[in-house]
């Protein structure tokens, strides 16, 4: 009988396959996946939810960039076509600058800095420019700062969407049944996923696994836990994540030692956990690529 192997993609990958031309991606990511069935190619919820929270931040930061510097003055019908394509060159030339100063004065800590926000934010700068130029004042007030906003949004999510449910299976909602065993593991997880967060905070780390890491963890080991799933390769080119999984195992393998738990009473809860987590695998997209 042949093994039921999965392979779940981390957000930054789903970014670099739906968005592989306009970040200049190989096509590699996209012949990987081509080779996966639909079954096989895994999106959780959450990681969906996190791609969609992207494209919302970077089209408010656009939004915010046309308001302040075309829709709050009050003589943009009055200009002439060649003029308003002045303005909006203007903006094009400096848009990475003023990208960063709404940033700073709107959403400061809020958003991460460049990346693909930053690029896709310019994307819909450009896809808005013939609107800009052809529509009055107030049409663009109702589109781009009011409710209109978000029609764009919804299209322009619902077409992407549309592309990801082609090729993978989005994975949510999904309902396990806990016991005392799972209760009593889970807060095991939770326990090592702790220590490593004081451990990186101790050691002056900026950067830690996010809440979603930490949920997306805990959903392969339930996954792998009642068999959904035989193997479960995790795609990402984050490296707190396999960073998460290592501290994980050392906890565990601390509790099996006896150094955690010199009585013993969690050794049995924690050989379960680390063998469950033997069969979850954490790859880097060109580490597989380089294997097909």
């Amino acid at each position: 009988m042949s093994k039921n192997i999965a392979f779940f993609l981390d957000t930054n990958i789903l970014v670099k396959w739906i968005y592989r031309e306009l970040l200049n991606e190989t096509k590699d990511i996209e012949s990987f996946i081509s080779l996966l069935g639909k079954d096989q190619c895994i999106i959780l919820g959450i990681n969906l939810s996190e791609f969609e929270s992207i494209i919302y931040d970077a089209y408010n930061i656009t939004s915010h960039i046309i308001y302040e510097k075309i829709l709050s003055g009050s003589d943009w019908d009055k200009l002439t076509v060649r003029d308003k394509l002045k303005i909006i060159g203007k903006i094009r030339k400096s848009f990475d600058q003023l990208y960063e100063q709404i940033l700073k004065s709107k959403y400061n800590g809020l958003i991460p800095p460049g990346g693909i926000r930053q690029i896709l934010a310019k994307r819909f700068f450009t896809e808005l420019e013939e609107r800009l130029v052809n529509s009055s004042l107030e049409s663009l007030r109702n589109h781009v700062a009011l409710n209109r906003k978000a029609d764009d949004l919804v299209d322009f999510l619902s077409g992407t969407e549309t592309v990801i449910k082609q090729r993978c299976t989005i994975l949510d909602h999904v309902k396990i049944l806990f016991d005392d065993d799972i209760i009593r593991e889970i807060q095991l997880i939770h326990e090592g996923i702790d220590r490593h967060l004081r451990d990186l905070k101790s050691k002056g780390y900026k950067k830690a696994p996010s809440r979603n890491d930490q949920l997306i963890f805990q959903y392969l080991f339930l996954f792998l836990r009642e068999r959904i799933y035989d193997e479960i390769v995790f795609i990402t080119d984050d490296n707190d994540f396999e960073r998460l999984y290592k501290a994980i195992l050392g906890y565990l393998n601390g509790i099996i030692k006896g150094d955690i738990d010199p009585r013993g009473d969690l050794k049995e809860y924690a050989m379960e956990i680390r063998d469950i987590l033997g069969k979850l695998v954490i790859k880097n997209v060109n580490d597989l690529i380089t294997r097909q």
